[in-house]
Formats: C-alpha cells, sequence, structure tokens
C-alpha cells in the first residue's frame, strides 16, 4: 500500500494533500499510510480506493474477480481532462457544489418552486401538488388503501443521460462518474448512505372516497441519481452567476438540462419516485400542543441535510431485502414506528439482521403505540402527497397526535441527537418538550428558519386543520 500510493503520487505529480482530497482521507492518515505506520485491510475499503485511483484491484492486494467488469461513464470530452490532477479539480468544484446546495436549501427550493408556476401548493408551503393528490380534510392512515403494482415499467430517466452529465463530475480515469450517487459514495460519502430496495409510488388515486396509492420496487439510490441530480443542478446554474440574488426570483429553464429532461414532475411512470413519510408529531396534554424538529446534518445524510425537519422523516422502504419484510413492512403506520425508535430513541436502523420480520405488537415501543393507537391515544393522519420543488422528490405528508401520558411514557428515553442530526426542543436540555404549537410559534418557523419544504407544509396544513386533528 505504501509504495504504491507513493509511486501513484510521483507519477502523476499529486502532494500528499491532493491524494488525501481524491481519497476523502485527512492528509495525515494518507502520511501514515505512505510511511507504513498504518494499513487498510477492509476489502470493501481498497476496492473503493482502486476505483478512485482507477488502479487494478490486484495493485492493492486484491484478488481480481472472475469475470472483471468495467463500467465506463461518458467520456470527458476535452483534451486533457482525463488527469488525475483535472478530475481532482472537478471532484473539489462538484464538492463545493454540494456545500453551497446543502447552505442555501431554503432559497434554491424557492427558486425551484418558481419554476413551476402552475402547479398546485400544499397549503402555504413550497411543495408542489395536485388538486387530486391532497385530501379535503386529514385522513386517517387506516382510511388509505394500498395497492401493489406486479407489472410495472422501467422509469424513463434515471441520471445517466447526457442531460445529466453536467451533475456528475470526473473520475481519475478520466471519464464522468456513471452515476451521482456513485460521485456521492467515492468522494463526498454521508454517514448515512446505504441502497436499499424502495417502495415506488406509481398512482396516487380516490376509490370510493377514500385514498389510493399503488407502488412498484425501486431502489434509494435510482431516486437520489435523479433527485439529488436536478437539486445539484439548479446550484450549479446558481454559482455560476456569482449567488446573485435575482436570479432566485428568476431562474432560467436554459441552465438546467437535466430538470427539462424530467418535465412534468408528477408523471409517475417517467422517473422513479420513491416517497419520504414526513410526520409532525405533536403532544397533546393539558399544558397545550407541542412539537419536536430536527436539524438534519449535512454531513450525516444525503438529503434535506442542513434544514429542520418534522420528526420523525423517512423514506418508504421495507426494513431489509428479505421476502417477509417486502410484505410486513408494506405500511404506512409501520415505516413510522420504525422511525420512532430510531430519531426519537435513539434505536439502530433496522436491517433484517434478526432473519425475523419485525413483530410489531410484541416489541417496543411498536407495542404501546400501536395499543394506544387502538385506544385512541395515538391518532396518524395524512394530508396529502406533495414533491419538493428543488429535489421533486415526492413527500407523503402526515401528523401524528398522541396523547401526553403515552408521549411522555414511550419517549422519557428521547435522545437530543441521533445519527441524522439533533432534536430541536422547546427547553434546553429536555428534548422530549417540544416546542408550543401556538400560531406565533408556527409563523415564525415559516416565515424565519430554513425548513424542509416537508415541514413547511406539514406545519401549515397541522396549523390549518388543527380542530379537527387535536380534537
Amino acid at each position: 500500500m505504501a509504495d504504491v500510493l507513493k509511486a501513484y503520487r510521483a507519477l502523476h505529480k499529486l502532494k500528499q494533500q491532493d491524494l488525501a482530497d481524491l481519497l476523502g482521507y485527512d492528509q495525515s492518515y494518507v502520511s501514515l499510510l505512505e510511511r507504513g505506520k498504518r494499513n487498510i485491510r477492509d476489502m470493501v475499503e481498497l476496492r473503493r480506493l482502486a476505483h478512485a485511483l482507477a488502479l487494478p484491484e490486484d495493485e492493492l492486494g486484491l484478488l481480481p474477480p472472475a469475470e472483471a467488469t468495467v463500467t465506463v461513464g461518458a467520456s470527458a470530452g476535452e483534451s486533457g481532462k482525463g488527469s488525475p490532477l483535472a478530475a481532482l479539480d472537478d471532484q473539489r468544484r462538484w464538492r463545493m457544489t454540494r456545500r453551497e446546495l446543502n447552505r442555501h436549501r431554503a432559497d434554491l427550493t424557492k427558486a425551484a418552486a418558481r419554476l413551476y408556476p402552475d402547479a398546485s401548493r400544499a397549503g402555504n408551503s413550497p411543495v408542489l401538488t395536485r388538486e387530486s393528490w391532497m385530501w379535503p380534510e386529514p385522513v386517517d392512515f387506516a382510511d388509505i388503501e394500498l395497492a401493489w403494482l406486479t407489472q410495472t415499467s422501467p422509469p424513463e430517466v434515471t441520471g445517466r443521460e447526457r442531460q445529466a452529465e453536467g451533475v456528475r463530475p470526473l473520475a481519475p480515469h478520466g471519464t464522468k462518474f456513471d452515476r451521482y450517487t456513485q460521485a456521492i459514495r467515492m468522494i463526498d460519502r454521508p454517514s448515512l448512505f446505504v441502497n436499499r430496495p424502495s417502495f415506488r409510488l406509481l398512482d396516487v388515486a380516490q376509490t370510493e372516497g377514500h385514498p389510493k396509492l399503488s407502488f412498484g420496487y425501486t431502489t434509494y439510490f435510482d431516486m437520489a441519481d435523479v433527485c439529488e441530480g436536478v437539486a445539484h443542478e439548479l446550484a450549479s446554474a446558481w454559482l455560476t452567476t456569482g449567488i446573485d440574488p435575482a436570479w432566485i426570483g428568476d431562474p432560467s429553464w436554459a441552465e438546467l438540462p437535466f430538470r427539462s429532461l424530467v418535465g412534468d414532475p408528477f408523471d409517475l411512470a417517467h422517473r422513479p419516485l420513491l416517497p419520504s413519510i414526513d410526520t409532525l408529531t405533536i403532544r397533546l396534554g393539558p399544558d397545550g400542543a407541542s412539537f419536536p424538529l430536527h436539524h438534519r446534518s449535512a454531513s450525516n445524510v444525503a438529503l434535506a441535510g442542513g434544514t429542520y425537519h418534522v420528526m420523525p422523516a423517512g423514506v418508504f422502504q421495507p426494513s431489509s431485502v428479505m421476502p417477509w419484510d417486502q410484505s410486513n413492512d408494506f405500511n404506512l403506520w409501520r415505516n413510522v414506528l420504525r422511525e420512532y425508535a430510531e430519531e426519537f430513541l435513539g434505536d439502530p436502523e433496522a436491517d433484517g439482521s434478526s432473519g425475523e420480520p419485525i413483530d410489531y405488537d410484541g416489541t417496543e415501543p411498536f407495542r404501546t403505540l400501536n395499543q394506544a393507537r387502538r385506544e385512541g391515544k395515538v391518532r396518524p393522519y395524512c394530508f396529502g402527497i406533495g414533491l419538493d420543488p428543488l429535489t421533486l422528490a415526492g413527500e407523503i405528508l402526515s401528523v401524528v397526535v398522541i396523547d401526553a401520558d403515552v408521549y411522555d411514557s414511550v419517549f422519557s428515553g428521547m435522545v437530543s441527537r441521533n445519527s441524522e442530526g439533533a432534536v430541536v426542543a422547546g427547553s434546553p436540555g429536555v428534548s422530549s418538550a417540544g416546542i408550543e404549537f401556538t400560531e406565533a410559534n408556527v409563523r415564525r418557523l415559516l416565515d424565519n428558519e430554513p425548513l424542509a419544504s416537508a415541514a413547511a407544509a406539514c406545519l401549515d396544513l397541522a396549523w390549518q386543520h388543527r380542530g379537527l386533528i387535536l380534537g
């Protein structure tokens, strides 16, 4: 390892810091590797390094695969762009754009919303929607039908198209990364970034007066390739103007070829749409109503980093790839239950490692919350479906009202920080206290804070329908 890294730097005239940036390490760690003071034995990490350096795997001590395959992206095109230094420079610009995207998501979301002037909005929020996608009043989760479509066509837009080349940086071998998520994994990986089978939204309809949502399969990375790609493109176009505030008020489609390719954001057959279930949780007691928020760390999550979000929020997906989990977890409420365990209590993410389906009626905190729901002390409602204008990601907008005695019992050990970010409480040091659910607080958050668009929609709609949901 030491000799390989030193030879690579000498051949390509790189400084240690350049190599560290290329590999995603600190310069001090590269120094230790080159001096033989540290070694890497993890095969997954060694393969990542081999890919990043465009080296045969056997040069890093790995056996080559029986049938080696090489993924070739789009040609770099211009002369000189095949060198590691050119790739390094391109990757630095790409990472800078990612940083600015997360720093300015609220402003960029407003700009993106202006690109769709004819679309309806979810409440007084930037979230795009259709009238048929929003219910006249909140609907209990039990009244939403979920359908499974076995015969589905693959999406037409995947993020690998020529129009998406601008959002994919150069890899060291001189070609574009094949996928946006491949670039994230290699050069800007957040701590939580795992590809998993997920439920792809394919239709939103009404059946006998009740909402009906139809799904098929997709993966998390399939969604992120498109959703984070179009967001990156918008941020890059804005940076090109020198962060001109006027551009935010009047963005141009001419600078957005990938978003133009996506076209109608409500065409569910055109692209992979994996919705998140965004849930405002309200604690309701004699002392009034309150709710927590979540400040999502940009270094921990790939989507909605740097914003305040409702809790919990998570993509609609099974807990593992096992067949029994696919059916056991095809349920909106169960998805929310798992997120409560992870975001409120800091439990590890369910990954199917137990080898058995989750027992939602026998495992805490699921058992207590399910029992309380049957007793009417936990009331989950859905407002409808929307799209984040910046990423065009799907949002299932919901609220769960929990009686104070249940809330205080189940979440007595509520964490102040979890794997995705920090919990925003109403009282310092008391995570479960929450923010008072008052008009002044709702308006302050909507007007002055960098809320995720779905969080803004949930807050505004909950306030509009407070008479129904609070009883």
